[in-house]
């Protein structure tokens, strides 16, 4: 789905050339799911750009959805398979109502005004908004418009979804359900990379991705970031009290495959040897 080689992008900043991206080799495969997480800064956000032609990389080689991203045709293809949804929910929607949102991409799209109904419902449907494709979107809270932007994507027939912190300006209930939703998504066959910095987000993933300075600095399972790497503390991460309670059953001679990363294996390793 992924290919990147040796990618490196500088964005002028004035008189500046600023290094953004250094280096960076990563492959996604389709159907994967994939967290990325870094601090403010540390260039998530320009690197999912990159995978879906918004930013040109300086050097290296990306491939996305087959296409050679080098080419000006290939990055206004790509977005066809690959889809973004960002951070600000308020920022993305263009119609007036969620059925008018959906349909505008549609329509831009030259699809006929009979599929594009039935593809707009469906997707407004998927999400949990078929009984609001009237409303007014400036009605939607904040995690009924992230759901609109899925829903977009959907009716789109993204292969590939980003998720670029697209729960970190909702409340605790809203950013459940969307991380949720888009779980469901996965297991049903959408590749998704979800960019966050929450640490029960990144638990839940069977791969993370770690950027630090414009660099990627690891690639594995969470259990090994967590546990063994020494990374956390190296970039002054906070643990969360689940990782705090298996750093403690880890001195207490606890097996590392039992070590928790999420509240559920927590209690189900306490259930176990109680």
């Amino acid at each position: 789905m992924i290919h990147a080689s040796h990618l490196n992008l500088t964005l002028r900043d004035g008189h500046q050339s600023l290094p953004v991206l250094q280096d960076i080799t990563i492959h996604i495969k389709k159907g994967g799911w994939i967290a990325l997480t870094g601090a403010n800064g540390s260039g998530k956000s320009s690197l999912v750009r990159t995978f879906n032609g918004l930013l040109i990389p300086s050097s290296g080689h990306l491939t996305a959805a087959g296409l050679d991203l080098r080419s000006a045709e290939s990055r206004s293809a790509v977005k066809r398979s690959i889809q973004l949804v960002f951070q600000n929910p308020e920022a993305q929607s263009i119609g007036s109502t969620p059925e008018e949102d959906v349909a505008f991409g549609l329509e831009n799209r030259g699809i006929s005004r009979e599929e594009m109904k039935a593809r707009t419902l469906s997707a407004l449907r998927r999400t949990g908004l078929g009984h609001k494709a009237g409303a007014p979107v400036s009605e939607l809270s904040g995690g009924e418009r992230q759901r609109l932007a899925i829903a977009c994507c959907l009716a789109l027939e993204a292969e590939m979804i980003i998720f670029d912190e697209a729960t970190s300006m909702l409340d605790p209930v809203s950013r459940k359900e969307i991380f949720e939703l888009s779980r469901e998504l996965w297991r049903r066959g959408v590749t998704v990379l979800w960019v966050t910095q929450r640490m029960e987000e990144l638990a839940a993933a069977d791969r993370v991705a770690v950027m630090d300075h414009g660099r990627l600095v690891y690639d594995g399972d969470p259990r090994t970031l967590f546990y063994d790497s020494g990374l956390p503390a190296a970039l002054r991460w906070e643990d969360s009290p689940v990782i705090g309670i298996g750093r403690m059953m880890r001195e207490n001679g606890w097996p590392s495959d039992l070590l928790p990363l999420t509240e559920q294996q927590l209690e189900e390793a306490l259930c176990r040897y109680s």
